[in-house]
């Protein structure tokens, strides 16, 4: 009796043994033949058994079929019949493809003979793209902290399958969350990793670049610009945004040679660039070099009328003209004898700020909520409705031009 009761649970443990892997190869076939649900419910079961759930080709079926329901969950053009099968699943679309990536990588680890592999890698980057997809929701909602954890896990999981292009889109995304939940330190260490692993991101050299100067290390602010030119030269706007910051780091370093060499590249075949034009204006700016950045905003605005950069450019260009028009007419002692000096000046500066308005406005035609032009005519304003030489009614004028700046602008701050 002790025998045969032996002989049939030896024979129940290899029916069983034997259920589960027929479930394997049950799963497997309903993916081949379009039954994911069924699929679905045999790999579920074989993860659970104790002898399957050792082998890499269970994780790998697992991953793979998971992969397979969530492109038919996203597919517009899985037909009605598999929609209404896959509609009784309970997970969200979401929840299995974070399920399916555990799966594949369980499979890469028990993996020892690299026989699965390829096809995990595979289905890996499939998912981690749909991963992204759903960081980048969260982002666009702007739900940040899921945003960052979720771009956090698509870094490492697209890490494990090779998609190095993701790797570097999620961890840009996931400094910005850092940005916008104000750990810069997080964001910095990021931005840092990217520029090491050579992304094109242009604007990451630039972050580096300002977080350098910041600590007055003008060395390695440098490098990062340097670095960021030689990995955007397909992106032409960035490119000489980068090309400028170098130029104008040269001059305040009076490395004046090396700020002359940029300012020629950029203008060399950019000759109708906007971009170029008014970069290499505001870099004459800095140089003093007053006639110079006139030539050049006004052709850029020759080549665009419809812009504002060139046109807020001539703005502050006249304005910076006026402030110091005004600060050398403070400057002067309290004498007779430098009263015609003094008025010269005070004259002068009175000028520049009015060649400035049609400037401003030009810019709050496009951005009427443009804050810096609107705090520059406040200015403007005040100044203008205190001019002794004025009449009453010009001053007026100014005045309710400076009252209704500076309603404006306390609506914005509000």
């Amino acid at each position: 009796m002790k025998r045969s009761f032996l002989f049939m649970a030896l024979l129940s443990i290899t029916a069983l043994v034997s259920a589960q892997t027929m479930k394997v190869q049950s799963a497997y076939s309903d993916m081949k033949n379009g039954r994911l649900l069924n699929a679905k419910q045999n790999i579920d079961d074989a993860m659970k058994d104790d002898k399957t759930s050792k082998e890499a080709k269970t994780w790998n079926y697992a991953g793979v079929i998971y992969t397979q329901i969530v492109q038919a969950m996203e597919d517009e053009n899985t037909d009605k019949k598999t929609k209404k099968e896959l509609k009784k699943i309970s997970e969200s679309k979401e929840q299995l493809c974070d399920s399916g990536l555990e799966f594949l990588k369980k499979c890469l680890t028990i993996d020892k003979e690299h026989e699965y592999t390829s096809s995990s890698i595979e289905a890996m980057k499939v998912l981690c793209v749909y991963a992204y997809t759903y960081a980048i929701a969260d982002y666009n909602n702007q739900k940040y902290e899921s945003a960052q954890a979720k771009f956090h896990s698509v870094a490492e999981n697209a890490t494990v399958a090779q998609h190095n292009n993701l790797v570097l889109d999620a961890k840009y995304y996931e400094a910005d969350c850092y940005r916008v939940l104000k750990q810069p330190e997080k964001e910095m260490a990021l931005y840092r990793e990217l520029a090491k692993m050579n992304t094109k991101h242009g604007d990451v050299y630039m972050k580096i670049y300002a977080d350098n100067m910041a600590a007055k290390d003008t060395t390695k602010a440098i490098n990062a610009l340097k670095k960021g030119i030689r990995l955007t030269a397909k992106d032409t706007t960035m490119n000489i945004s980068l090309k400028s910051a170098l130029a104008q780091t040269y001059i305040w370093s009076n490395k004046t040679e090396e700020a002359n060499k940029i300012i020629d590249s950029l203008l060399v075949g950019n000759e109708s660039n906007v971009v170029a034009l008014n970069s290499v204006a505001k870099i004459y700016v800095d140089l003093s070099q007053i006639k110079q950045a006139e030539d050049l905003f006004n052709k850029s605005i020759s080549v665009n009328p419809n812009q504002t950069d060139a046109y807020r450019g001539m703005g502050i260009l006249n304005y910076n003209q006026a402030v110091t028009e005004n600060e050398l007419a403070d400057k002067l002692p309290p004498d007779p004898a430098y009263d015609e000096e003094y008025n010269a000046h005070k004259k002068a500066s009175f000028e520049f700020f009015e060649k400035s308005i049609p400037f401003y406005n030009k810019v709050l035609e496009k951005d009427p909520n443009d804050f810096e032009s609107l705090k520059a005519l406040k200015t403007v304003y005040a100044q203008l409705s205190s001019r002794s030489d004025s009449d009453a009614e010009t001053k007026q004028a100014y005045r309710l031009k400076y009252t209704e700046v500076s309603e404006k602008l306390n609506t914005l701050i509000q």
